[in-house]
Parts: C-alpha cells; structure tokens; sequence
C-alpha cells in the first residue's frame, strides 16, 4: 500500500468521523437552547448539521476513489472499521458530559453565534431511556451498514458496482424512517418540553454501540480476507 493510498483512506476514515459526529452534536446544540430561543437554536444548528453534508460527501467520494484505483478489500475494511471506532469513541466522550462536552457544545455555540446563556449540559449523564437507546442503535446501525456493505461488496463483485450502490441506499432509507418515526419524534417532544438534555444521553450512547458494533464487524471482515 503506497503512501498516497493511505493518506487518501486516512483523510476518509476522518472525513467518515466528522460526518457522524456533526450529526450528534447537532443535538446537543438543540439541548442547550437558552430560554425563548428555541427556534432560532434549531435553525442554526440545522446549518450546522446541513454542513456536516460535506463531510459525509468527502468520505464517499475519497473511499471510492481509493476503491476505483485499487484499493484491496482489506484496506477499505480498514478504513471503515478505523472511522467507525473513531466515531465511537467520540460519541462515547460526548456521553461523558463534563470539560470535554462542556467545551464543544460551548464551541459551536459560539461558531453559530448563538445568544447567551451559555450552553449547559449536566456532568456525568446517565442514559435511562432504553427505548430511545435501542432505536437508535438500531437505525445507525442500518446507516453503518448501508454506507459500508456496497464498499466491501463492490471491491468483490465490481461488475455490479451500480446496482449495489442501491442496496446500501435502500438500507439506509430502512434507517432514516425508523429515525424519523422512533428517535426524531421523542427528541424533538423532550425539547419541547425542556428536557432533551435529561434524554440526550441516551441518544449518543445508542449511536455509540451502534457504530461499536459496526467497526467490529468491519474488523472481522478484514482478518478474513
């Protein structure tokens, strides 16, 4: 594997980090919305997440490009599994509250230049909704598994590369609509209601076994082959 080679699937592995991660943050944004500012919170940090988009799109077109110049099948397993523990423990930070959350969330805020009080978000949250937990994990794990299965397969069966790239499509839509029926709603009800902090949590720890499993499986496909 050549040095450019690597670098190309290093800057995807991060680029496939930054897409997730913006993804989550954007919530904990939301969860920080000052009194009165609700809308303006949510409008600013749909920004944010819309701008996460370019990340998610330099992963794809880096990792496939990488793929389209001969990339083996276990370099992409690799380069997933690398970005899907990096994600993981990200998340697994966020979960943690205290300096490190503190610090982003206070961060953003004031990239989006978003009106004071400061973002808030308690030390040491405890994840207690299992339903959110478990839809969650549920739904990015279809996310993991619909932008990773048309990767490794088209390296296998690269005649049929199109057609796969649909399969990983139609997995992600099965995830997008159990996002939006069995996560969005309920976080969306606890902003309503002042408390997506309390449930926040439980999102990101969700998203954090979610792509934990996702980077097992990529490693174990890439001690098979």
């Amino acid at each position: 594997m050549t040095i450019p080679q690597i670098l190309l699937l290093s800057t995807a592995a991060a680029a496939m980090v930054a897409a997730f991660v913006v993804e989550s943050s954007s919530w904990w944004i939301k969860g920080a919305c000052a009194p009165g500012s609700v809308g303006l919170y949510v409008s600013r940090s749909n920004i944010y997440l819309y701008f996460g988009r370019f990340f998610a799109l330099a992963y794809n077109a880096l990792i496939a490009f990488g793929i389209e110049n001969g990339a083996p099948a276990s370099h992409v397993a690799m380069t997933l599994a690398i970005g899907f523990a990096g994600t993981c423990v990200a998340h697994l930070l966020l979960l943690r509250g205290g300096p490190t959350t503190h610090f982003t969330v206070a961060m953003l805020a004031r990239i989006l230049m978003l009106p004071r009080p400061a973002p808030y978000v308690a030390d040491g949250p405890t994840p207690g909704n299992r339903a959110i937990v478990a839809s969650t994990a549920i739904a990015s794990l279809c996310f993991g598994m619909g932008i990773s299965l048309p990767l490794l397969l088209a390296v296998f069966v690269p005649q049929y590369r199109m057609s796969l790239s649909y399969v990983g499509q139609t997995v992600n839509a099965l995830g997008t609509i159990m996002l939006l029926f069995m996560v969005d709603q309920r976080l969306f009800r606890a902003l309503d209601q002042g408390g997506l902090n309390q449930t926040l949590p439980s999102y990101s720890l969700g998203r954090a076994f979610a792509f934990g499993v996702s980077a097992v499986l990529c490693l174990l496909i890439y001690k098979a082959v």
